[in-house]
Parts: structure tokens; sequence; C-alpha cells
């Protein structure tokens, strides 16, 4: 949460040092990633004959998507770089070992530009996983530090990545009553290609800026610079804590990952103070299974949510407020076939909401955002222990869409 607080402030810092036009502020880009990681430890492991067996773990190639784009004139970066697969090219089959979706931040000390070699320095957020067969997943959120250098010719980037992972060692449970240190190795190396696209680059010619400002002034006229809006975008469940009914099995990892889940929004924007009224609807879901014993918590959330813009940085809009929602929650507990308890609660959430918009104009029918949910600890139990915990949920893209503004540009064309 810190973190992620501080980066705000250090990229409001650096865009009030920056003059430039706000229209050439960001370009999107998608693209490729190849991550390659070289494992040389070893684990153990029980065979078919429930032999104690050791094993080299596997190194591995992992193709990955790339979604994000350039801020500040070509001096910074945000991304995410979503996994499709992980390819084990030698060592041991027992056990995967992978990282999740990497959510960064780059700074080009030297800005990005056309047949230029860049360096650039950052850091990101990812879950760090091992699992064993059969075995629970263990999951190292953490933060990563990352190097490289980006070679840019016209709308085409090519880069050359390092990452550091501090946080890579764990104590899985190889049975139910038998755990191993191991660790895995703390680097990854990639090479990357990304399709630089500038949807507002030509917001800034003087045609677009007479078309923009009668659009505006038609949207003034009507009354539709407050307007309702639609958003859709995924989600995904990150544990900050512990959850205590899972933490009862000692074989069992008990943070329990969430999955990625689809995040609904219809909202009205207030003009006059720059802010939103939003309700939104995200079915969350925490899922595992260990040696015959499977934890799984189903969660409906209906949210209201209230946060407010707090300034407009050359086209980068922070926003913060607070939510409430309602729960429904359905608990499920199964241990060898034997159900210990399905059970379905109602109950009232609270917490913070936090993020940014890319916003070239006050009239623009559609926006991306960026959306956090911080939510704190409930203490909602169920057979004596709680089933809640500290979290939040990672929204890195939502589209968000006026049907009102879109009305207005099609009759100003």
């Amino acid at each position: 949460m810190k973190k992620s607080f501080i980066v705000l402030l250090l990229l409001s810092q650096l865009s009030s040092f920056c003059q430039n036009d706000r229209y050439r502020f960001a370009e999107s880009f998608f693209g490729f990633e190849s991550e390659f990681v070289s494992e040389k430890n070893s684990f153990s492991y029980y065979d078919s004959q429930n032999q104690i067996q050791r094993g080299r773990i596997a190194s591995s190639i992992t193709p990955r998507i790339l979604i994000g784009g350039t801020h500040f004139w070509g001096h910074a970066d945000f991304y995410i770089s979503i996994p499709l697969s992980t390819i084990k090219i030698n060592g041991n089959k027992n056990l995967s070992s992978t990282n999740g979706v990497f959510t960064g931040f780059r700074v080009l000390p030297w800005k990005l530009k056309d047949k230029g070699f860049r360096p650039y320095f950052g850091a990101g957020f990812n879950s760090k996983k091992i699992e064993l067969n059969n075995g629970p997943t263990y999951t190292n959120w953490q933060w990563y530090y990352e190097w490289g250098l980006n070679f840019r010719h016209k709308n085409r980037i090519v880069g050359l990545e390092m990452r550091y992972f501090s946080k890579n060692l764990y104590n899985a449970a190889i049975a139910r009553t038998e755990k191993e240190s191991l660790s895995v190795s703390p680097y990854s190396f990639s090479i990357s290609y990304k399709q630089v696209i500038d949807f507002t680059a030509g917001y800034s010619t003087e045609r677009s800026k007479k078309h923009m400002k009668a659009v505006y002034e038609k949207a003034k006229e009507e009354k539709a610079l407050s307007a309702f809006s639609f958003g859709l975008g995924l989600t995904a469940l990150i544990p900050l804590k512990n959850t205590e009914l899972a933490s009862q099995k000692p074989f069992f990892n008990d943070e329990i990952e969430g999955s990625v889940n689809i995040d609904l929004g219809i909202a009205y924007y207030i003009n006059p103070i720059d802010a939103s009224i939003r309700f939104s609807y995200r079915p969350l879901k925490q899922e595992e299974t260990a040696f015959d014993y499977t934890y799984k918590l189903n969660k409906q959330s209906f949210a209201l949510d209230a946060f407010k813009f707090i300034g407009d940085y050359h086209g980068f809009a922070p926003f913060i407020g607070p939510y409430v929602s309602f729960d429904r929650y359905h608990l499920t507990e199964i241990d060898d076939v034997v159900t210990i308890q399905d059970q379905t609660f109602n109950r009232i959430g609270y917490g913070l909401v936090f993020g940014w918009d890319i916003r070239q104009t006050k009239v623009d029918y559609i926006t991306l955002r960026t959306n956090l949910r911080y939510t704190p600890e409930y203490n909602y139990t169920a057979g004596g222990y709680r089933f809640t915990a500290e979290q939040l949920e990672f929204n890195f893209i939502q589209l968000v869409y006026y049907p009102e503004r879109h009305k207005i540009y099609k009759q100003n064309k």
C-alpha cells in the first residue's frame, strides 16, 4: 500500500516539471515477451511407490503478452506482462516454478526516441510460485527490481530485460507431515517486442483542437460534462495476510491466492467537483487443493464507490475514495472426499479504492482506468476461525465508456 502511494506521488512530482504537449504525454503499446529462468537447485518428492526421490528444478521459457504504455513523453513506462504458458526445458517435472503477471513501472533517464538505444531501471509487483505434484501452491508476492535496454525504430521497440526477485525461498510441504526448505533462481532474463500505437497523436493539430472545442461547448450546452459511464476490465486478488482458517492445516499454503476475475462498473461522473460515484460488481474466487484437501471461497461483491480525482497532470489523473459493499460468501472445505463445511454468508464490507485515469480531454468518451481496491481484515469467522484476510485487488486496465459523450462526438463530426 505505502509503495503504491509513493509511486503515485513520484509521478505527480515528475509531471510538475514537464511542460510538453499533453497529447504527446502517453503512447500505448502491445507486444510479446519471452522470459528465460535458469534453475540449478534440487528438491525432494515422493514417487508413485511412495519412495522419496531427489530431482533438479526445471529451467523454463515463458512466452508472455505485453500491454502498457510509455508516459511522460518517453521517460517512463507502465506495463503488465501476462504469461501464456511455462515450457520446462530440462530438470524434473514434479515441481513447477513460475512467475505470474508482472506489473511494472520503468524510468528512462534519457528519453526514448527513434533509432536510439536507451537504458532503464524500474520496479514491479509479481507472484513467484512453486507447486509440487498434488501439493499446495506457494506464492511469494513481492516487489521485484529490473534493468534493461530498449531500442526504438519508428513505432517498434525491442528490449532486453533482467529482473531480480529477493523472495525466492520456500518452506514447502512434500507430504502432509513433512516439509522441506528449497530455493529457486532469483533472476530472470527476457527479450521483448512492442508495437506502439498513439491514439491521440492527431489531437494536437489545429483542426482537431477546433473539433474538440466544439464538442466541449456542445457537451457544456447539453449539460453532458457530468455523465454516466460503463466500465469493463479484469481484476486480480492479492492476499496481504494469512487466512486463519486455512492456516490450521500445517501442510497448506495459508495465503490463498485469488484468480483473475471480471470487474464491471456503472458510474456517474460529477464534473463540478471532479469526482465519481460508481456501482461495481466483482465475482472473486480463492481456491487451492493439496494432498486431497480442498479449500474454496467464492465471493460475490456489490460495491458502492465514491472517489475524487486529485489533479490532472497532463492527462494522468489519480483518484482516491472509500467504498462500502454487500458481499455474499460461499465457503467450502473438503478433506479426502469428506465435506467438512459448505456454508453461505452475507456480510457488509468496506475499504479504500484508488488509482488513476489516462484522459486526454474533458470530453473523452473512452478512457483507460487503473483501479486498486484495499480491503482490511473483517474478522468474519466460520467454525471459530477467520476466513477473511487483508487483501488488495488490482485492475490494471479498465475500459470506461461514456455513451452520452459518444453521441455528441457523432453529432459534431
